[in-house]
């Protein structure tokens, strides 16, 4: 592990600042999963299975699928405890060409969701300013403009940023909940189909591609970890901060859902492109729904900026490493990669650019499960490996546990392959986007042998 210096004192070149704690894991674990997922996934997964019972069921299995992870990542993340989170352990297990996959994978991941956070944005703000519909790209390129700016000044400005914002979205959608509530209780809202409408019968494809969009909206679990290096007691502090950021996501996720269910049903959900303000514009006036708006872009805008701290983090440990080309280890006096902030916003931005929610978000739903499965087989095979790593945090019931999230996640990815084929194949086009980029950093490393010998 790096070794901690003051906070006052500026980092050397290639160095991250240590100063994170439990406060700010638990931030941007909340930032991370909470976002655009939670604003749209709803009313995708209703139209898929419109069975209120399923779609709870969905959502809590997410929730125990992530903490699945968690129980492993948590003993990864403490006797490993290196920026890049997943990839160290990857790249520590199988070498470099797997920690490659996984690290590249990753950041993809994350890039899609900053696409997908800032297409929402640009939709909620239209609810406020009509203009903004007509240029959806445009708005979703200025607000990553934005965030990806004030990320660039330093740690310490994008630590405030997250920890304000994900606080005050927790308790903006703690608010619509009990908004929901109170609507389906004395206002309910007329549904989209008529009562006599038959429910059409549900296939097992819907359910997949369902729970992949599930998978999608609790992607980012693992985000505290990435920043195991800047982190002042990681031996302590991830493992808190793992599991109070999941628990809080899912009991966010799982209230929310009820409270939509409850004032629309499971037909009315899927019929409605933004639920949340069906639901708002039920109570009447435009004060209502004028603050849904404001709330819901606070919402995806703080997800994207956890997600833009995270993926400039695991950019600079596949530099860091030689797997990537230098440049992209290049931090600031802020404690900041600032180039590879730079890569992320060309892909970030590039996505958006398509403006299609779903097929970004089945995108990230399809590289969790192959990341999960590489990092799931790391777990065990440093378990095997190096018996006597130090570890703070051992998994609970090994190896029973751990067994059932690798049959899980192996069971997904072959259930994603088939459902999605179309998003698979460019997961698949995306994960070996990195060749290039590691054809031109192994170049250079052979240059530098050469001129040392």
């Amino acid at each position: 592990m790096q070794t901690s210096q003051p906070a006052s004192a500026a980092p050397a070149r290639h160095h991250l600042h240590c100063i994170l704690g439990i406060t700010f894991g638990i931030a941007v674990g909340i930032g991370t999963m909470v976002g655009s997922g939670i604003m749209r996934t709803p009313a995708l997964i209703a139209a898929a299975v419109p069975s209120t019972g399923l779609i709870m069921a969905l959502w809590v299995i997410g929730g125990l699928h992530a903490a699945l992870g968690i129980n492993n990542l948590a003993e990864l993340a403490t006797s490993v405890p290196k920026a890049g989170g997943p990839y160290a352990y990857a790249r520590r297990a199988f070498g470099d060409a797997i920690g490659l996959l996984v690290g590249w994978s990753d950041w993809v991941t994350y890039t899609a969701t900053i696409a997908a956070a800032s297409v929402s944005f640009a939709e909620f703000l239209s609810l406020l300013w009509a203009a903004a519909g007509m240029h959806k790209a445009a708005v979703a390129v200025t607000l990553q403009a934005v965030l990806y700016g004030a990320n660039a000044v330093g740690l310490r400005q994008g630590r405030v940023l997250q920890e304000t914002t994900s606080l005050l979205k927790t308790l903006m959608l703690l608010v619509f909940v009990a908004a929901a509530v109170a609507v389906a209780w004395a206002v309910p809202v007329a549904p989209s189909r008529p009562a006599s409408a038959s429910v059409p019968a549900i296939g097992v494809t819907s359910v997949v591609i369902a729970y992949q969009m599930v998978v999608g909206a609790y992607s980012g679990w693992a985000a505290p970890a990435i920043f195991s290096e800047e982190n002042t007691n990681p031996g302590r502090s991830l493992p808190i901060a793992l599991a109070l950021g999941l628990l809080t996501t899912a009991v966010l996720y799982i209230s929310v859902n009820l409270g939509l269910l409850a004032a629309l049903g499971a037909p009315g959900l899927g019929q409605s492109l933004l639920p949340f303000t069906r639901v708002v514009g039920a109570i009447g006036g435009p004060i209502p729904g004028a603050l849904f708006a404001v709330g819901a872009m606070v919402v995806v805008a703080s997800c994207a900026n956890a997600v833009i701290m995270s993926g400039g983090r695991v950019l600079f440990a596949l530099s860091r490493d030689g797997l990537l080309p230098a440049a992209l280890q290049s931090v600031n006096k802020g404690g900041s990669p600032t180039i590879a902030f730079a890569l992320a916003a060309t892909l970030s931005i590039s996505l958006a650019m398509t403006g299609s929610f779903a097929f970004v978000f089945g995108l990230i739903g399809t590289l969790q499960v192959l990341i999960g499965l590489i990092v799931d087989g790391a777990f065990f095979t440093l378990r095997m490996r190096e018996p006597a790593l130090e570890r703070p945090f051992r998994a609970r019931l090994y190896p029973y546990l751990p067994a059932l999230l690798l049959a899980i996640d192996g069971a997904l990815l072959v259930l994603f392959a088939r459902a999605d084929r179309t998003g698979v194949m460019f997961a698949l086009g995306l994960a070996a986007a990195c060749v290039p980029f590691a054809w031109v950093a192994r170049r250079a490393r052979l240059r530098l042998s050469v001129v040392g010998t």
